[in-house]
């Protein structure tokens, strides 16, 4: 829908392309390379993407701040006579945009920083390109999507998210097919509809299984909720999947029902236990807290698993890193930061901050060797210990980063808690993780992401109203929530009062 291109080999310069809707942009990017806010001080392609992503960052935050019924110009041509810019019609779900000009010369502006300093010129419409309207979630992620292009954090240049949404689609079938094959879930509510608790009790499942396997069969279109928060089924499953119906596919599916997968995930979902858990068995293999036998305490599988982790993260923290303001954060504890990937990144953004890495010893060694490829010297600190029972450092801000997945509600608001309460006033907790909608029916490729998490560790995917209580609870004002990248955001918690 939106994609924007440098082409640095044209004269002058270089040269932007935009392309909205199949409409074409030319502009030079000669009043870029000449920018004076930004770094470096050369004329230089790099100065030009430099620019370009301090640009999009600004349309991101024009068109997220905005309120329906406003209007909001993006510039991105800066000429002799004129600035060339995309004029938005806001309104709560849609966007309109009209490609054209605001007559003033560009070199009235500092492109780095032209939205905040734009003139109220008079705007003209370009005579050849057509209005087009877009859904305004997906002109914010194609705007951030644009800007990772041209940012210098090392972001990837392509989305890797279908690929984990296609290693997770596994857990789709495990699941479907276990509540056919061995609990009878559909014919049971076919009979009779069941809250959540009494399907617990029907099913004789714990809660946290019972929220997994009922998550994702909602976000598959089967399962659907009445007005007394009471399971039903959808026309699709009542047709397809109630035993004995004439359109019954459920044999169908139980050919999968001895599958190794499938066993296993039964098996999960009447134990509550993570995978790894039981007698000669490593250990849980992603968690760590006191009591809990646990791969992340052994040298060898703590390595692996860590190095695996960092698969992800290397993707997502570049783009972490372009959504966090740091303004004001001298000092941010990235509690279970791993591989400090996520720290490294941000500590790259922020010239000012440093960062605490809070982890087991054993997962600090491969935090080590990461820092060794950074030039971020006494700025990067690696702190031992245990987030659950150890005392917390001081920071101005406290990063959570896919860490409350890995654990049940209790000790999710335990850990919120125990993070606000080591904060200063004004003190910032991010949570940054998945979230599943506030009704818990979705979107399915996180719902399929909480059956891995399920199975991994003692935790799931939470939702945005799940992180935001337990903010309130802590005594923190929920604040701005943010996408990155892999289905993840980062929520925001301020701490109130005065020291």
């Amino acid at each position: 829908m939106l994609q924007i291109t440098y082409d640095e080999s044209a004269t002058g310069g270089g040269e932007i392309t935009l392309q909205l809707a199949g409409a074409a942009l030319k502009a030079d990017a000669y009043f870029l390379a000449l920018d004076s806010g930004c770094q470096p001080d050369s004329r230089s392609p790099t100065k030009v993407r430099a620019v370009l992503a301090s640009l999009l960052g600004q349309w991101h935050e024009l068109i997220a701040s905005a309120s329906a019924v406003d209007v909001v110009d993006l510039p991105f041509e800066f000429a002799d006579e004129y600035i060339g810019c995309l004029r938005c019609q806001v309104g709560r779900d849609k966007v309109v945009i009209t490609p054209g000009w605001l007559m003033t010369a560009g070199s009235t502006v500092v492109p780095s920083r032209a939205c905040d300093t734009l003139p109220g010129a008079d705007w003209e419409p370009q005579d050849d390109a057509a209005a087009v309207t877009v859904p305004r979630a997906e002109l914010l992620n194609e705007i951030r999507r644009n800007q990772r292009m041209f940012s210098d954090t090392d972001s990837p240049r392509t989305d890797p998210t279908p690929i984990f949404e296609h290693f997770r689609g596994s857990y789709g079938t495990e699941m479907l097919v276990a509540a056919v094959a061995h609990f009878d879930l559909f014919g049971r509510l076919a009979r009779l509809p069941r809250t959540l608790e009494e399907l617990q009790q029907d099913l004789n499942l714990a809660e946290r299984p019972a929220i997994v396997l009922t998550t994702a069969l909602r976000a598959m279109g089967l399962l659907a909720a009445d007005n007394a928060n009471r399971f039903t089924l959808t026309p699709l499953a009542r047709e397809h999947l109630v035993p004995g119906g004439p359109f019954d596919v459920g044999d169908y599916l139980g050919l999968a029902a001895s599958a190794p997968g499938t066993l296993e995930m039964v098996e999960r979902l009447r134990t509550n236990r993570p995978a790894g858990m039981d007698e000669g068995e490593a250990g849980a293999a992603f968690i760590y807290r006191d009591g809990v036998a646990s791969a992340m305490e052994q040298a060898d599988l703590a390595r692996h698993f860590t190095l695996a982790l960092a698969g992800r993260a290397k993707n997502v923290a570049p783009v972490l890193a372009t959504v966090l303001d740091l303004k004001g954060v001298r000092t941010l504890l990235d509690v279970g930061g791993g591989t400090g990937i996520y720290s490294l990144a941000l500590l790259k953004a922020n010239p000012h901050l440093k960062a605490i890495v809070m982890d087991r010893p054993e997962v600090l060694k491969v935090a080590e060797e990461f820092a060794a490829d950074y030039d971020v010297g006494d700025r990067f600190e690696l702190l031992p210990g245990d987030m659950f029972a150890d005392e917390l450092p001081r920071a101005d801000a406290i990063l959570l980063s896919n860490i409350l997945h890995d654990w049940d509600v209790p000790e999710c608001r335990q850990l919120v808690t125990r993070c606000a309460d080591a904060l200063p006033a004004s003190g910032r907790l991010f949570i940054h993780d998945v979230l599943l909608n506030d009704a818990l029916d979705g979107p399915l490729p996180i719902a399929l992401y909480s059956a891995a998490l399920f199975t991994l560790t003692e935790g799931r995917a939470y939702s945005r109203a799940e992180y935001t209580g337990w903010l309130q609870e802590a005594g923190l004002q929920p604040g701005a929530c943010r996408d990155t990248l892999i289905h993840c955001s980062v929520l925001e918690g301020v701490k109130k009062g005065f020291e």
